[in-house]
């Protein structure tokens, strides 16, 4: 082959494959642009999306009304459903250098039914079942314990006997008064659980007999003698030791006063700062005549049988709507409505046609009273008993005191018990024997009584009917709760308040201060809980100095614990040999609602304090100070410092004192 054409072929064989190296080339710079355009053009529409997003965020949010906010922060605090209860500092200490050695808990009870008579209440849905695993645990627990409807422990004799250890249904979806709710009880367990989460392991909590043949005094409860602070007990010592409830209830003591006063409750000087507080409170309400008026409107929709001027009464009631997820009530136009029989009416309209006392519909369970704990606890003849006749009437044959009692003599019977707690255990004032005989009926929604009808017709009037249609709103929720944060914190700085508080409280704190030097030398008990009231811990904080308004205001299921501590390292400082405990090696702490409140306690000194950086028990990324008292400390301030403010040195000289003072 000539030369020529050799070179003619090589030269075409190298152009072709330039054009395939291009070809390739090409193509790669070709896709490379077409990923880049469409990598720009996604991340173009995905910038778009999200600017699109963000205004319609924006203005879904801007149509939320700030009322809705701060009813909602009103419902948090006021209402505090089971799920925002949540463990806080309780046992957050240095456990390397410091041992626990015994808790005392306070508890007020939870979520309960309304305490008065309210329209429409029959349509309250308070007693709903909640769906809740950890309720339905609890109540397969007491199913399994029950044997004739009732559980083991409060089938045995004792101031809880028969006591129910589920919330009351009452007929229908009504709200049984005062009574706890589902809600209530699922409370009681979450506070429960955070006492088993803290304390269980380092106290033996598990160890206890769950059949309580075996009562080593490790544990001790204390309970006032209603159905929803025993419940309550029940939910938290569930909830705290599962298995070994049982066992703590069946032991458990009645408090028979909600001041969990034990020895030291007679007090005359409790209703004379009674009557200048609630004095000061009205002149108040006075002072703010739009307040009083809108407590007067509330009270017209909320109340069936008469106008409550009280603004906590007011609130109580809201809190049965609010509490519950039911709408807020109205009031319907008055002429377009045939007039209703009351109560008193109907029964006087039936007697006189059928010459016969109708039994009406009272549930006597529902108010937490029983014919054989009067019986045999109330003492007639006694200075309550007394007080009572004489303003209930004479009701009961001394002579023959096993005559037997017609129904209106066992409601009479019941209204003596209810007197005795309501206006002498609670300190309110009683000096108005009318006042009292018609709130008496009212709270029993029972008919008065012929002997004393006189005294009612010309006092009692029907509430003023609304002759305009009035819907409860938001808006008049927030302007009485507002008005009463202001009145608690006008009530907390005020002299005589914390005087009542000192008085009202000195029997529980003493007790608190017994058990804990018994923890100290006695290794026991370890816990206790004292199962009460709002009042039992409003009293408590001012007696214990505590002033901000957040610790007075006291909400469902709120606990306040005293925990004791002693020293690890028990070395003497000199021989750096072991040695025995000694009464300087013991502190404690209180935490209230989850919040260390040590250091603000009147009679913890800063200087003598031990403060020490933890870690929080739920967020390992928290870290706070917390603080540990010397228990010389508390014990000085109950024996020798609490009753300063009245210059003098005991509670009888106290109450003496503070019931001679004018003014």
């Amino acid at each position: 082959m000539p030369p020529v054409l050799t070179n003619k072929n090589r030269i075409m064989s190298e152009m072709m494959k330039l054009s395939f190296h291009h070809r390739a080339f090409y193509c790669y710079l070709g896709m490379s642009l077409w990923i880049f355009v469409l990598i720009t053009v996604m991340y173009k529409y995905m910038s778009v999306s999200e600017e699109i997003s963000i205004p319609k965020k924006i203005y879904k949010d801007q149509y939320i009304s700030k009322s809705d906010v701060k009813f909602r922060k009103i419902y948090m605090r006021a209402c505090n459903p089971a799920d925002n209860i949540v463990r806080g500092s309780e046992g957050a200490v240095d456990e390397d250098a410091w041992l626990l050695h015994g808790v005392l808990v306070i508890t007020r009870h939870g979520d309960r039914g309304p305490l008065t008579h309210l329209k429409g209440g029959d349509k309250l849905p308070c007693d709903s079942s909640i769906v809740s695993p950890l309720l339905k645990s609890y109540e397969d627990y007491v199913a399994n314990a029950s044997a004739s409807g009732r559980a083991w422990w409060v089938t045995s004799t004792g101031p809880f006997h028969n006591f129910p250890s589920l919330p009351t249904r009452a007929a229908g979806t009504s709200c049984a008064l005062g009574q706890l709710t589902p809600r209530g009880l699922l409370q009681m367990i979450t506070v429960g659980n955070i006492l088993r989460a803290a304390y269980a392991d380092k106290l033996g909590l598990d160890n206890i007999d769950p059949q309580g043949k075996k009562d080593t005094g490790v544990a001790v409860s204390y309970s006032t003698r209603y159905r929803r602070t025993f419940l309550s007990l029940s939910g938290a010592w569930w909830g705290a030791a599962r298995g070994g409830a049982g066992a703590r209830l069946a032991a458990c003591r009645e408090a028979h006063s909600v001041s969990f006063c034990f020895r030291d409750c007679a007090c005359p000087a409790h209703h004379a700062i009674d009557k200048k507080i609630n004095n000061q409170a009205r002149n108040r309400l006075e002072s703010h005549p739009a307040i009083k008026e809108l407590v007067s409107k509330l009270s017209k929709v909320l109340f069936e049988t008469q106008e409550r001027t009280d603004a906590d009464v007011v609130r109580d009631a809201l809190l049965a709507y609010m509490c519950h997820d039911v709408p807020l009530p109205c009031t319907h136009k008055a002429n377009h409505e045939k007039p209703k029989l009351t109560i008193d009416k109907r029964h006087r309209l039936h007697e006189s046609k059928t010459g016969t006392r109708n039994l009406l519909d009272v549930d006597i369970d529902t108010l937490n009273m029983e014919l054989d704990y009067i019986n045999n606890q109330v003492d007639l003849n006694g200075d309550v008993g007394r007080k009572a006749r004489e303003v209930i009437g004479k009701y009961y044959d001394l002579k023959d005191k096993k005559a037997p009692l017609d129904f209106d003599a066992q409601m009479e019977r019941e209204k003596l018990l209810y007197y005795q707690q309501r206006y002498l255990d609670t300190g309110d004032t009683y000096d108005d024997v009318v006042i009292v005989k018609k709130n008496l009926d009212a709270d029993f929604n029972f008919p008065n009584d012929a002997r004393i009808d006189a005294d009612f017709d010309e006092d009692y009037k029907e509430p003023t009917p609304e002759t305009e249609d009035f819907c409860i709103k938001k808006e008049h929720v927030l302007s009485l709760f507002a008005y009463l944060e202001w009145s608690y914190r006008q009530e907390i700085k005020n002299i005589h308040n914390r005087k009542r508080g000192l008085l009202v409280s000195y029997g529980l704190l003493h007790n608190i201060v017994q058990n804990m030097i018994r923890m100290i030398s006695e290794n026991k008990p370890r816990f206790v809980i004292y199962s009460g009231h709002d009042k039992t811990l409003q009293a408590l904080v001012l007696a214990l100095g505590l002033s901000n308004y957040q610790y007075y205001n006291i909400q469902y299921a709120s606990r306040l614990i005293f925990e004791v501590y002693r020293k690890k390292d028990l070395r003497d400082e000199v021989k750096y040999a072991k040695r025995k405990a000694v009464a300087r090696d013991f502190y404690f702490r209180v935490v209230f609602n989850g919040e260390d409140v040590t250091n603000k306690l009147s009679f913890c000194n800063a200087k003598h304090n031990v403060v020490m950086r933890v870690v929080d028990p739920i967020d390992d990324l928290k870290i706070y100070n917390t603080f540990l008292c010397p228990i010389e400390s508390i014990v000085r301030f109950i024996h020798d410092d609490y009753f300063s403010v009245f210059n003098v040195s005991n509670f009888k000289d106290a109450c003496a004192t503070a019931g001679n003072k004018r003014g």
